[in-house]
């Protein structure tokens, strides 16, 4: 019965693709090029498909005859729709791709997969190439239209930390019909745009062949392996051009012999032959790259090999992953380093190959360490020997990168971040994005917060909740939307970024720095010195004042000394990483709210609950117990820290770029504003009313922690431990973020609406309970 039903099932396969080889045939005369190929790939894949799935049926042959059947439909489409204008332009590369669909359909009736896996790549390859020569053809012909029809068919390289991707042959196409350029104008910029492309996935399918022979993977490794081969036929003429007959015969040789060996399994000798291409590749490049562009990727790889060891050592500790994120960003620059290296690989041959050969060298060792979790010390030698081999051969000056290498990386990080999403990769695409996010919160952020405050949190806005009502990058990702619909973020996000890189690049003039630095402790003091001067103000009114001052004067110091700790500790000793940085902030940020909560209840209950009057001629010291008392002492330290924690974080980065004396004279004008405001509150306090000056400072102590309760919230969105949902109801003001802690997402308003219920239940709580409490009294007065 069981096998009854398997050839039924294996009935309905066949059938189904017999109805497919018909259905391509009578669709194929209506096909484009690149729509005709596209339907041949897919029906390639179904039949490696169907070839996978031979190896868990009791009856293979059924599978075989379906995979045939769609290599079949897949020569129809060919036949009908391709072959005939690959006749006209690529002759040759028409009658090879017949033959291989010959070859891939005996090779699926045989249940070859594996040899099935390298004609896949090498069909693919040869439908590229000859759409290469059909666009170079129509284009000499005068006929751009076709010329751009085939063009759509072609692959495109990856973005890499370079530089984005763009479709520079339609572009030039476009150019060519608005006569902004010649015919040969057009076709020098197509072959280069082509030949850098086709050179970037040769190197990318050598690397995926290699990682396919670690994992003794052979039809993965037979596909890399055919399409490698394919690739460099698209090549083959520039390269012999540049590098002469016998380097392209024995780089033909050696691409066979890849082929030959992944189809064997033989990955003993395979490893030996992938060095040999590599080699032979290594002075081939296929587009002359300008001085310009040469210094431009030189500062890049100096850049990220310098961020090597810079991610590394905060990731890696005693031979274990500490910071996820750190270590996987120090592989990611890693992985760019090379690509830019390989790149330049032809300029630093010519340049100095002994040089050349060490970085090739470096760079291995690095990858071998960071893959067992080695010595972060190896690491950094073996980083500080690369830059100066960088440093000398390309003539590149280490300050070079500043700025605009740090926005280079962002804006190319977020090219990773889309490409990741249009393969589905979205946790990738989210790693990407934190990536991204900690470069430019690390650095460009924290100066551009304060100079342009409002296009700092649009940035911000765009990689996590959104702007203007509609989300960005974090709840898109989350969401897994459309790659298009994250690409047009990263199209609002670009500009910024270019914004940003030219106000940070003019630098700082000394008034602007000491405005700068007067703001900052303004800002992040007057929080401070409102709560604690209302509690000060409070505690006049008991028997001992500087008895329960003393409390929160000792917390208010304690903090301070612990915030000079940390700008010493941050300069010396340790690296606060960005998701660090945002845990501390919303973790004390909470703290607070947790500790003003407490604190804005008790002076509730003494104030409006028990009858003031009474309260107050009492002994009131009596009223704080030691509980209160230490529950000041926190209120103290935990608001101060909070912010003197974030006045290091912000001096830090002033000072990057801006005169030290400068800096110090706004910092000096600044405190004494500050002082001169604690001065004021305390005495404004003794000169009011107790009740109204009650009223006026618990109502400020309620908004401080109502915004605490949204800003910590947010830290620890930022850092990622929170996440994070955009609610459009909300509006997007940078008052009320900075002012209340009111962000437009669900997770902040949510804990803000929690925080106002507890707050209300226990002040109702509290006047039930002193009602109760005075009714008590009168009755015992009454009674006596």
């Amino acid at each position: 019965m069981r096998l009854r039903r398997l050839h039924s099932l294996w009935l309905l396969v066949v059938l189904g693709s017999l109805f497919h080889f018909a259905l391509s045939s009578a669709l194929a005369q209506a096909q484009t090029p690149w729509q005709a190929a596209d339907t041949i790939g897919d029906s390639l894949f179904q039949a490696q498909a169907d070839l996978l799935a031979a190896a868990s049926v009791d009856d293979p042959q059924a599978a075989y005859a379906a995979a045939a059947e769609q290599v079949a439909a897949a020569a129809a489409v060919h036949t009908a729709a391709l072959r005939p204008a690959l006749e006209i332009h690529a002759p040759d590369q028409a009658a090879t791709i017949s033959t291989l669909l010959n070859e891939a359909q005996q090779a699926a009736a045989d249940g070859e997969a594996a040899q099935l896996a390298a004609l896949r790549g090498a069909i693919w390859t040869e439908i590229l190439h000859g759409s290469f020569l059909a666009a170079q053809r129509t284009l000499s012909d005068s006929d751009p239209e076709a010329a751009r029809s085939w063009i759509q068919l072609r692959e495109f390289r990856e973005s890499t930390k370079v530089s984005t991707v763009d479709n520079l042959s339609a572009q030039a196409i476009t150019q060519l019909q608005a006569g902004a350029i010649d015919t040969a104008e057009a076709a020098a910029i197509i072959a280069d745009d082509l030949r850098d492309t086709y050179f970037f996935r040769l190197r990318e399918a050598l690397n995926q062949l290699e990682a396919a022979v670690e994992r003794s993977y052979t039809t993965r490794a037979a596909e890399w392996a055919g399409l490698a081969t394919g690739y460099f036929a698209i090549l083959r003429q520039d390269f012999f051009n540049k590098q002469g007959e016998p380097a392209a015969t024995d780089l033909d040789t050696t691409l066979a012999a890849l082929t030959e060996q992944a189809l064997a399994g033989d990955w003993a000798t395979i490893k030996g032959t992938l060095a040999t291409a590599r080699d032979l590749l290594s002075g081939y490049q296929p587009i002359a790259l300008d001085e310009a562009t040469i210094a431009k990727r030189g500062t890049l790889l100096y850049t990220f090999t310098d961020l090597i060891y810079i991610e590394y050592k905060d990731g890696v500790r005693n031979g274990e992953i500490t910071i996820p994120i750190e270590y996987y960003e120090a592989q990611t620059f890693h992985e760019q380093a090379v690509a830019i290296y390989q790149e330049l690989r032809p300029t630093l041959e010519a340049r100095d190959p002994a040089a050349t050969t060490r970085l090739n060298e470096i760079f291995s060792e690095i990858d071998v360490i960071m893959d067992s979790l080695g010595d972060t010390a190896q690491v950094e030698r073996l980083v500080a020997e690369a830059l100066d081999l960088i440093e000398t051969t390309l003539a590149i000056e280490p300050a070079a990168g500043g700025n605009g290498a740090s926005f280079t990386v962002i804006a190319t990080l977020l090219d990773g971040v889309i490409a990741a999403a249009e393969e589905g990769r979205y946790n990738e695409a989210e790693r990407t994005r934190l990536e991204a996010y900690a470069v430019f919160e690390g650095g460009p952020e924290q100066r551009l917060a304060n100079r342009m405050p409002i296009l700092s949190r649009e940035l911000e806005g765009l990689f996590w909740e959104g702007i203007d009502g509609k989300p960005g990058l974090a709840v898109l990702i989350r969401q897994k939307a459309l790659p298009e619909q994250i690409a047009g973020v990263v199209d609002q996000i670009t500009p910024r970024l270019a914004e940003a890189d030219t106000v940070l690049a003019s630098g700082l003039t000394g008034i602007f720095a000491a405005l700068n630095s007067l703001a900052i402790i303004v800002r992040e003091g007057l929080e401070a010195v409102l709560i604690i001067g209302a509690i000060v103000g409070y505690l006049r009114t008991t028997g001992e004042p500087k008895k329960y001052s003393t409390w929160v004067y000792g917390g208010v110091a304690a903090a301070i000394l612990l915030s000079l700790a940390t700008w010493w500790a941050a300069n010396t000793i340790i690296t606060i990483t960005v998701a660090n940085r945002e845990l501390i902030e919303g973790v004390t940020s909470l703290i607070a709210v947790a500790v003003l909560f407490y604190v804005t209840n008790w002076l509730f209950h003494k104030v409006y609950v028990l009858d003031w009057l009474t309260f107050v001629k009492q002994n009131v010291g009596h009223a704080i117990s030691q509980g209160s008392a230490l529950g000041l002492a926190a209120l103290g330290f935990t608001v101060v820290y909070r912010e003197g924690f974030e006045t290091v974080l912000f001096y830090q980065a002033l000072l990057f770029d801006a005169d030290p004396l400068w800096v110090l004279v706004g910092f000096g004008v600044g405190l004494v504003i500050i002082l001169g405001v604690a001065y004021a509150i305390l005495h404004l306090g003794q000169r009011l009313p107790l009740k109204p000056f009650f009223t006026t400072t618990g109502v400020l102590l309620l908004l401080l922690a109502f915004s605490f309760t949204g800003s910590g919230i947010r830290e620890l969105q930022e850092a990622g431990v929170v996440s994070v949902t955009l609610l459009t109801a909300v509006p997007e003001n940078l008052l009320l973020m900075e002012v209340l802690g009111i962000f437009p997402t669900v997770e902040t308003t949510l804990a803000q609406l929690l925080f106002v219920i507890a707050l209300a239940a226990t002040f109702a709580l509290s006047s039930w309970r002193g009602r109760l409490t005075q009714q008590k009294v009168r009755a015992d007065t009454r009674s006596s």
